[in-house]
């Protein structure tokens, strides 16, 4: 067919390339065990090649303006960089992993049924030889384009694609120290060399403060210059009563230390380092509007002093300020203020009302420095400062500890699959990929970006389409940045891997089960984060901007396990009753809210703008299913006995670690548990209306958690909100942490008695 016409209504274009995609798949999609058993395994048809096999160099048969095409008993090297126009692998066409550099630029690259495209090799990845790196560009204009699929993209059929960049051992990290704003040192939770991280490489921080997350190259490996040393206490000249000095170290910027009512030489603070040493820099936040427009800095290096001036600042205003100190075996640091500079202040160093009896307000103290005789440990070096504090290390809270911190996830690889970007934001079209039917689709640790089409079915940054039972399809350690829609698809797919790969604004969702009927995928260790929440909430394929979502579950019996979401409209969402029939090939052969979760494990949801974990009205039932996970019975509420037909034993939310959100949970849901789930200063721990009786008669709600909130922490309130009605509610063994307390810290029967909101009160 040829491509829609100029002016041709958006819908319209939508619903060829729908009705286009439906056409190629029927002709490949069969019986999961029958694509199964056309499934050849490329490597090994590799090994079996004659040892004189005649490799043709791919740069000498074709021309840029053509579609070149590699006949099926032909083997081709890509040994140097080329350009075409379109490519169709019958063969096999394999890159030279020996060769730096090498660029291959083409509009569209497709795999025909039996074709294979090898990039790497498990044995020798690209990169495994120094200095060398693939890069495949993806242009935007055919002079020639594919008879169904049109242009901009890498895809197959019944063929095989296999991609392999150099693997690092880790692809992401967490902060093990915070790091406040304005920061280019970041201390990590693993050695960097040890994770195979290097100068050059590109590397994201994610927000703990529901704000934004940024991108930075690292410039240098090193040993730390300076750290936040431990302070062992705070004197000051005058303090009122419940506004002590121990308030401006307490580690909480909305805790405050007041000289109110102080003599002329009373507005002084000191506080005493935990060891001696030698300090770099100090930081001090004062509350508007009293602030000290000139102050002293001084040091002390011996207990028996004296004192010394170590900077004199006269421009002082409210908030943040960092002095340079650079003194040696410290002891002590002290501000002092300068009486006569205290009157008439008022807020950003403007005159006001404010008299210098009113004293200082001030919030925060952190000097920076290294102990004496300490070896720093290493670092990396960002090119540009951190623009938010970020937390780091592990938090403690009454006696228990909760590692909340930001992930430091690094996004360059030795492969990169890219395309033209200059109207990228403006167009929302990027290039696409996918597979389909008998073929095997396996990329590990490449780099994505500029991906996906905005509204056009099957146009995403990864997609395993209609692919069966497919073990060997794999994408792993893959970095997915700047996506127009989606970031890793599976569609009508089972028995797949998608682990420890990074997602970095993907629209729509980083990660989707499309139709639901996908079953027993392992969605593992991946980190999936949104810059800002905005970007990616944005309306997709007929879901609105609200449907937005690190993963997206709507085939339901996959393994969810240890994966990491920031920054979205909801972390981890199952929008069980907005598809009850599923989607596309599977519509009306599914039931997604009674759909059986697989292993939901370990996951952890922070920093979302609504909810973290969202279980949308899913109460799993037994259901028959075929190979395809086609329903044959079993979505009914009662069986043919007229017995509760809920899953049993229930199904089980492990582990769960939520912290940052507005919600988590789910408006109704009901033969799930959630065991040992841990909330932190969550606005809603849980947000939870209606449910049922166990169908198994022995599982609880919610067992072994534990609900916490950090005063200190400027987001959230202690508080679970619980459904009643004609049911019991077992809440067992559940420990509540910290303060302050919101409506309740164990509230029931939220929205009780409203029409379709609530249970009966």
């Amino acid at each position: 067919p040829a491509a829609p016409r100029p002016g041709m209504a958006p819908r319209a274009a939508r619903t060829r390339a729908a009705k286009m995609l439906a056409l190629l798949a029927a002709l490949f999609v069969g019986s999961s065990a029958a694509l199964t058993a056309r499934r050849v395994d490329a490597e090994t048809r590799l090994q079996l090649l004659p040892a004189d096999t005649v490799w043709k160099n791919a740069s000498a048969q074709c021309s840029p303006d053509e579609v070149c095409v590699v006949p099926s008993e032909d083997r081709w090297l890509i040994s140097s960089s080329m350009t075409v126009d379109g490519l169709r692998v019958h063969g096999i066409l394999k890159w030279d992993d020996m060769q730096p550099g090498i660029t291959l630029t083409v509009a569209w690259l497709h795999v025909e049924q039996g074709g294979v495209l090898l990039v790497g090799s498990s044995r020798e990845p690209i990169g495994l030889y120094p200095g060398v790196t693939a890069n495949i560009h993806i242009k935007k204009h055919a002079l020639n384009r594919h008879p169904i699929l049109g242009d901009r993209f890498l895809a197959g059929n019944e063929s095989t694609i296999k991609i392999y960049g150099l693997p690092k051992r880790r692809t992401w990290t967490l902060l093990s120290r915070s790091a406040a704003a304005g920061s280019t040192e970041l201390f990590l939770k693993h050695d960097p060399a040890s994770m195979g991280w290097s100068v050059g490489d590109r590397v994201g921080v994610a927000t703990t403060s529901v704000g934004e997350s940024t991108t930075h190259r690292i410039v240098d490996i090193r040993p730390a210059t300076d750290e936040q040393l431990a302070l062992a206490s705070a004197v000051a000249g005058q303090q009122e009563a419940h506004l002590p000095a121990s308030n401006a170290i307490d580690g909480n910027v909305g805790s405050l230390w007041s000289s109110f009512a102080g003599g002329v030489d009373a507005h002084w603070l000191q506080v005493n380092l935990q060891d001696v040493s030698n300090v770099t820099r100090v930081r001090f936040f004062f509350q508007e509007p009293r602030h000290a427009p000139a102050y002293d800095v001084e040091v002390l290096t011996s207990e028996s002093g004296p004192w010394e001036v170590a900077a004199n600042v006269t421009d002082g205003v409210g908030g943040w300020r960092e002095i340079e100190l650079h003194r040696d075996h410290v002891r002590a640091v002290r501000l002092s203020a300068a009486y006569s500079s205290l009157w008439n202040r008022g807020f950003q160093g403007r005159r006001g009302a404010e008299p210098a009896w009113s004293g200082l307000w001030m919030n925060e103290v952190q000097v920076y420095g290294r102990r004496v005789g300490e070896t720093m440990p290493t670092v990396i070096v960002l090119d540009t400062p951190v623009g938010a504090d970020h937390m780091g290390g592990v938090k403690e809270l009454e006696g228990r500890q909760f590692e909340m911190a930001a992930e430091v996830v690094n996004m360059e690889r030795s492969v990169t699959v890219t395309g033209d970007h200059d109207d990228f934001y403006e167009s929302k079209e990027g290039f696409s990929t996918h597979m389909m039917g008998a073929g095997v689709i396996d990329i590990r640790h490449t780099r994505v970006e500029y991906c996906g089409r905005r509204d056009k079915m099957g146009k995403y940054c990864l997609h395993m389409h209609m692919m069966g039972s497919c073990p060997s399809c794999t994408f792993q350690g893959n970095a997915v940045v700047d996506g127009q829609q989606v970031g890793i698809t599976i569609h009508g797919t089972h028995d797949s891997l998608v682990d420890q790969n990074i997602v970095w604004d993907a629209r729509g969702a980083g990660i989707y089960t499309e139709d639901g009927n996908e079953m027993n995928n392992v969605i593992s260790n991946n980190v999936i984060i949104c810059s800002r929440w905005q970007v990616c909430a944005v309306p997709w394929l007929g879901h609105n901007s609200i449907q937005n979502a690190g993963i997206y579950l709507i085939g339901m019996t996959n393994d969810i396990l240890y994966n990491r979401l920031a920054g979205h409209q909801h972390g981890l969402f199952t929008p069980g009753s907005a598809y009850p029939r599923g989607q596309g090939y599977a519509w009306g052969k599914v039931c997604p809210q009674h759909t059986p979760f697989g292993k939901f494990k370990g996951n952890v949801n922070h920093d979302n703008v609504r909810y973290g974990l969202y279980l949308d009205n899913q109460y799993p039932r037994n259901l028959v299913r075929d190979e395809n996970g086609f329903v044959k019975s079993g979505c009914e509420r009662f069986d043919a006995d007229g017995r509760d037909n809920g899953v049993s034993p229930a199904n089980v939310i492990e582990d769960e670690f939520d912290w940052h959100n507005m919600f988590v949970g789910q408006y109704s849901g009901g033969d799930f548990s959630y065991v040992r789930y841990t909330s932190v200063n969550n606005a809603h721990a849980m947000y939870w209306k209606t449910s049922k009786n166990f169908a198994d008669g022995v599982s609880h709600h919610v067992v072994d958690s534990v609900i916490a909130n950090d005063p200190k922490d400027g987001y959230g309130r202690l508080q679970f909100y619980g459904p009643s009605g004609p049911f019991t509610f077992f809440f067992t063994n559940n420990t509540f942490v910290g303060g302050p307390v919101g409506d309740a810290a164990l509230c029931a029967g939220q929205h009780c008695g409203l029409g379709g909101a609530g249970g009966p009160c």
